[in-house]
């Protein structure tokens, strides 16, 4: 096969033949793709649905993959992504359902527009709702969005085929504005820490929590966090936003953590400060455990004029 079409599109079939999948954006098919559909199924020797919101054309030689590709790209219709890759996001038909608490297609056109064949381990399968009804069955997928009235739960580590498991949800509903980034880290997560496994499999290895740690906290520029209040029930404080602060106002001559309430979690003794947020303050501890109190607004200047940000 040639490199053009790994993991994209087509698969060989049980007597040597192959198919093409293609993926409509958000599962929609507009007229004219339709007739294309129709024509090539006609001229090849068949079409399915699959249960992932895409369609299967039957009985093609590897001569023809150029010629189909062209067909399909006129009307706009993407090849699938297939194999060891983020698949292309399904997502229930919210646009038109009684049901809808959100319309979330745009929002499954945009993951799939930033992950959709992204190579993985394993197999990534993300599913989006517009409501708690979850036709598209989330919670049984790697990552699943549901759409709820404060924002959106977030199922991590579902899976189908012959040892199914369904995803565990986070404790939190993440904001519209957190959402995309999200996804991206929790992928990202996924593609450091696994072994040749889906994540359902890698969280079964480390433990939940333990991969929220991998993929949500920061961990970089020499700064530490702990998930905190984006991800966290018991968070008060945005390290996210607070770390993206201090990179942004100069080079960290050291290393910090950053805790999102006063339980601590990110804390290390080897650490140059330790920051903890609180509703309305920041404490920070240095080396010698000494401890003053700032506004959070304040952290970066606190940091100058100790010279850790340069």
């Amino acid at each position: 096969m040639e490199k053009k079409y790994v993991n994209k599109g087509f698969i060989q079939q049980l007597d040597g033949s192959y198919a093409v999948v293609i993926h409509p954006v958000n599962g929609y098919l507009e007229p004219e793709q339709l007739e294309t559909i129709w024509r090539l199924a006609k001229q090849y020797g068949g079409a399915k649905l699959t249960v992932t919101q895409a369609v299967m054309i039957f009985g093609i030689k590897p001569e023809d993959f150029d010629k189909i590709a062209e067909e399909l790209e006129k009307v706009r219709l993407p090849l699938a992504d297939i194999g060891p890759v983020v698949r292309n996001v399904k997502v229930c038909s919210c646009e038109h359902c009684k049901r809808v608490i959100r319309d979330v297609t745009p929002l499954a056109a945009q993951i799939n527009q930033c992950l959709a064949g992204l190579a993985t381990p394993k197999k990534f399968k993300i599913a989006v709702n517009g409501c708690p009804n979850s036709c598209v069955e989330a919670q049984l997928n790697d990552l699943g969005i549901i759409a709820v009235k404060d924002g959106y739960w977030i199922y991590l580590g579902g899976k189908g085929g012959r040892q199914p498991q369904l995803g565990t949800r986070l404790d939190v509903v993440i904001k519209e504005e957190h959402l995309i980034d999200t996804v991206k880290r929790i992928v990202n997560g996924y593609i450091k820490v696994a072994q040749n496994e889906r994540l359902a499999e890698v969280i079964n290895r480390m433990g939940f929590l333990p991969f929220l740690r991998i993929a949500l906290a920061w961990n970089s520029e020499g700064i530490k966090t702990c998930i905190g209040a984006r991800y966290c029930k018991n968070g008060v404080g945005d390290v996210h936003a607070m770390a993206e602060r201090i990179v942004s106002s100069g080079n960290l001559q050291g290393n910090i953590t950053i805790s999102g309430c006063g339980n601590a979690c990110a804390m290390d003794k080897e650490a140059d400060y330790n920051v903890v947020v609180l509703k309305d303050r920041v404490w920070v501890y240095n080396k010698n455990g000494e401890m003053v109190v700032i506004d959070g607004d304040q952290l970066p200047e606190y940091l100058r004029k100790n010279g850790i940000l340069k």
